[in-house]
Order: C-alpha cells, then structure tokens, then sequence
C-alpha cells in the first residue's frame, strides 16, 4: 500500500509529497515535530504529543493557523488513509516559504506535514539482551527541550552509535552530566530508588519519560529527580532509555563496561510490562 501524506491541505501519494526549496523547515530547520505511535490502528497518548507540538511551536513563535482539535484530526485522517495499525506520524511544522534570510518573514503560512512511517523498534534481541551504548559529549544547542527539526548532531551521535557497532549514545554534558539518549530519555535504579534527571534546557521533556514517572507512582517504586554522573551511571543496578519507540529498554553496556550483572533488571522488566498494560488499556479495549 502507498503511503499517503498529508501537505498544507492536502492528501498525497509519497512520492508527490514534496514542498518547496525555498521553505524555512528545508533551508534553516526552522520548525519543530513530534512522532505519534499507532497501536492496533489506535494512537497512543496523542492528545499529549499535540500539545507539546503547539508549545514547541509557541517557543519558537511560529503562529499556528491550526487548533488542537484541527492537527488532532488531520493525524487521526491520516493514520485512516493509510490504514495504521503498528505505525507513526511524524507531525512536522517549519515557519513557511520566504526567501532565504535568517530573521523572521512577515506573512508567511507555516509548513504542515504529516508523514506515516513504519514504527521503528529496537530489535527482539536488544530487547532481550539489553542494549548496548556509548557516551559522548554534548555538542547541542542549549535548547533541548524543544523538538526541533534541526537535528543535525542528534544526527551524528546516531552515527557514532553505528561507528562503534553500538545501539544508542548517552549525552555527557559538559559541566552537567548524563542528560539523555540518542533520542531517548535516562533513568537508572540504585539502592532501590529510580532516578532521571530533572526538566531543563538541556533534556527533552518525554512523554513515555512523564508516562514512566507515572508508572513508578503506580509500582510504588521511589523516584529521585537529579542531575547524575556518568560514574553513577556505571555504578547503578539498572540503566534504562525510555522512548515513544523504545517504551522502556535496558541498557546493559556502557563504554563496553556491564551494568548490575549485564542483563536487562526486574525494575525494567515492570515497568515495561505496566507501560504495555497502558498501551493495551488505550488501544486495545
């Protein structure tokens, strides 16, 4: 079946979904997105993508011609016309077409895309032996609460990852430390406390990050909000990336050093198994 699009208003086979070379998202990545995993032909927490989407948005000040219940229909058309059953959609926005210059244009449409993808999970056997991962410093922006399309250096650390025959990298950040993955969310189990580090500039504010959090809550599970080292991550029982493609995935290896005993712990264990029993509750009842 040929994928179908959604661009500036209109419903488009792959290969006409295309805009222009003169769009801010193409020339500068001046535009944010979000990714929406379908379930069972269901969405999963897709209220909670669209808002963040719209906040992402505001902070950039690009102003939106779409309501929320407007972008929440067009991803729920979409997903319809391609038939979703185990799948995404990257909801993109860019600031428009303008001639290229770096300040803001006046009058400008912003750029509205929505492309479904195949979900793209870790394989069976990372998820069973744990996932194996390297750390390397930081070289983002100092916004990386906000999903913003320019993704050149997530880009490069998912390079390095493949460079070393690894799954995923860990963000070292100079002056802070661990913040995230590659494109995931950190927590890690000591001395039977969870702990991830705390909102700021420098981590992206994951759904499945809040979804975990409220499933520790559920398994009575104490959780600590703080800023670690990579030495605290060595030394932890458990290290785990959390994502909306990864849900919840044990991280057994780091910088070719074994976590706890090098297989994916009971706490990764549970709280993937509540996190399905979410997905199952929201997309398949």
């Amino acid at each position: 079946m040929e994928r179908i699009f959604y661009v500036n208003g209109e419903f488009v086979p792959a290969d006409q979904a295309v805009v222009s070379a003169e769009d801010r998202g193409f020339n500068f990545g001046d535009g944010v997105y979000e990714v929406v995993h379908w379930y069972n032909y269901r969405p999963f927490l897709l209220e909670e993508h669209v808002e963040r989407l719209i906040h992402s948005a505001q902070v950039i000040r690009i102003d939106l011609p779409w309501s929320k219940e407007e972008l929440t229909e067009i991803a729920l058309e979409t997903a319809k016309r391609n038939n979703l059953k185990d799948d995404y959609i990257y909801m993109q926005i860019s600031r428009g077409r303008a001639i290229r210059q770096h300040s803001f244009p006046k009058n400008v449409q912003p750029t509205l895309v929505m492309n479904p993808q195949p979900a793209a999970k870790p394989p069976e056997e990372v998820r069973q032996k744990g996932a194996r991962v390297i750390s390397i410093p930081d070289i983002r922006w100092l916004h990386c609460d906000i999903k913003a399309l320019s993704a050149l250096a997530n880009i490069l650390a998912k390079q390095q990852a493949k460079d070393h025959n690894v799954d995923d990298v860990l963000y070292d950040r100079a002056g802070v430390g661990v913040v995230e993955g590659g494109s995931s969310n950190i927590f890690y189990y000591k001395d039977g406390t969870l702990y991830t580090p705390p909102l700021s500039p420098y981590i992206f504010p994951g759904i499945t990050r809040a979804k975990v959090i409220e499933i520790a809550g559920e398994l009575d599970i104490p959780l600590g909000e703080k800023v670690f080292s990579l030495k605290e991550v060595l030394e932890a029982d458990e290290v785990m990336l959390v994502s909306t493609g990864y849900e919840v995935l044990s991280v057994t290896e780091v910088n070719g050093l074994k976590i706890g005993n090098g297989v994916p712990g009971e706490i990764a264990k549970k709280l993937q198994d509540r996190y399905t029993e979410h997905v199952r509750k929201a997309c398949y009842v």
